[in-house]
């Protein structure tokens, strides 16, 4: 019945759109969120390990550290901690998690979260034969549990610039050959997926090649901003990839205004909208909303807890104390309200959430007024 309804609606092209615009309008949220309640997680970014065989200039994770990562025991473990109890979406990322030994082992412990709805995880492609068969294990393993299953691929140019952005040598055939075959054989792989380009000086001229390559082969390929991580330390190097500190910042205003012109998807033109409004302004404000205000959680691979996914301090392990007395401790609460003041609208990561109801109708009455500005012009040309 609700597919039927769908069919009625799309065939009415006037009456779907509102009916989206309504749907969009519902994620909302009236009050502002300051992060002083003290609310189970709904969402873990999970990053299962610091290993990394990418050398990303946006990304310092490929020279940390990795010893010492939790065994899937241990890991277990982690998982059954009290205070996953209401989680409902988890995103595996790293380091690049092809390189954990048994990757679907570990995927096992996630999908015994009692309210886990969903799973994404995000690979840079190098490594197509490893990947394939582990998502394969594991999309047949979610299926099994009711769980839907996303993948996210990494590409951030065509030819020498992604491999140029990753780092490395030859690897932009190789994650292409993984792109491709997922999409081929999607019905083995995942439920649904996506490729994300990270936008940074190396690559923000050539954005609209990109672009343009993706649309040729039906890529469903977003575009975020790369931006200060304290987690994998590109906090350190922003000089290094950052267009937000570097004159090639016009081209990406340029770049995402060009998008929210040719995007329909409602969510993803918010998205678009809010980056470009954040570039274009002289003090810069989130518009976007954020899960990890007051309902997400980021959790390492040694068992750390942090609160925001870019931003946090790690504010305890689950190696010493359980997840409730870290995540809900008074200290802890007011260092997470801080965040929120001092950092969130400093951040324009493309993390979703709700967002302020106000901003969402800043969207709706700027888009109305560009749809029409010919109009509007017209009128008051009349008048002159």
């Amino acid at each position: 019945m609700k597919d039927k309804i769908i069919s009625i609606l799309k065939k009415n092209k006037k009456i779907f759109l509102i009916a989206k615009s309504f749907q969009f309008l519902q994620t909302a949220s009236i009050a502002k969120i300051d992060g002083s309640k003290k609310k189970y997680p709904k969402v873990i970014q999970l990053p299962i390990t610091y290993n990394c065989n990418s050398q990303c200039v946006m990304c310092n994770i490929w020279k940390m550290d990795h010893s010492g990562e939790a065994d899937v025991k241990e890991f277990s473990r982690f998982m059954r901690d009290p205070l996953f109890k209401k989680v409902e979406a988890v995103g595996i990322n790293g380091g690049e998690p092809t390189l954990v030994r048994n990757l679907p082992n570990y995927v096992d412990e996630v999908l015994k979260l009692p309210s886990l709805k969903s799973l994404n995880i995000i690979s840079h492609g190098f490594a197509t034969k490893s990947l394939l068969t582990s998502l394969e294990v594991i999309f047949g393993r979610c299926k099994d549990k009711g769980v839907s299953f996303h993948v996210s691929i990494s590409l951030d140019g065509v030819g020498e610039i992604h491999n140029l952005v990753r780092g490395r040598k030859r690897v932009f055939e190789k994650t292409i050959n993984t792109i491709d075959t997922i999409i081929k054989n999607q019905e083995k792989y995942c439920d649904s997926y996506d490729i994300g380009c990270t936008v940074v000086n190396q690559n923000v001229d050539y954005l609209i090649e990109l672009d343009t390559y993706s649309k040729r082969k039906n890529y469903n390929i977003k575009f975020r901003l790369g931006i200060d991580n304290k987690r994998i330390e590109s906090d350190k190097i922003r000089e290094q990839y950052s267009v937000i500190y570097s004159p090639l910042k016009q081209s990406a205003k340029e770049f995402f205004h060009y998008q929210i012109s040719q995007t329909k998807d409602l969510v993803n033109r918010f998205k678009y909208y809010s980056i470009f409004f954040w570039l274009n302004s002289e003090q810069p404000k989130r518009l976007l909303g954020c899960t990890w205000k007051d309902e997400g959680v980021t959790l390492d691979a040694r068992g750390e807890l942090y609160y925001c996914a870019v931003a946090s301090d790690s504010i305890g392990s689950l190696r010493k104390d359980k997840g409730e007395s870290i995540f809900f401790n008074d200290k802890n609460i007011d260092y997470r309200k801080s965040i929120i003041t001092n950092n969130c609208d400093g951040c324009i990561h493309d993390y979703t959430g709700k967002a302020e109801l106000k901003n969402i109708l800043k969207f709706f009455i700027d888009t109305i007024k560009d749809r029409f500005a010919m109009k509007i012009y017209q009128l008051k040309v009349r008048f002159i």
